[in-house]
């Protein structure tokens, strides 16, 4: 949810720049949201595993470029964020020892 508020608040960002828009205001408190999901989060789980899960928000921003930004989606970037997944999938399972 944090790597998902954070791609949200960016995409804000990106589209409505000026300084104390209402939508700079919005996408800030969807940043202060990420943030705080991410400590709580912290608190009860361990860094090498909820850390890696951010790298989510990578692959929510291609979708979101790709739709309300009419940014390109290659098969390039495609690639790059299937590798993402699967590297955030895999550690994200945690140590199962």
């Amino acid at each position: 949810m944090a790597a998902f508020s954070t791609s949200i608040e960016q995409m804000f960002w990106k589209l409505f720049h000026q300084f104390l828009d209402v939508y700079f205001i919005v996408g800030f408190l969807l940043y202060f949201c990420s943030a705080l999901l991410m400590i709580i989060a912290f608190r009860f789980g361990d860094l090498s595993v909820l850390h890696p899960l951010l790298n989510f928000g990578y692959i929510f921003s291609l979708y979101l470029g790709s739709a309300f930004l009419g940014e390109d989606l290659t098969i390039t970037k495609i690639c790059g964020k299937c590798i993402i997944f699967i590297g955030a999938a895999l550690i994200g399972g945690g140590d199962h020892d």
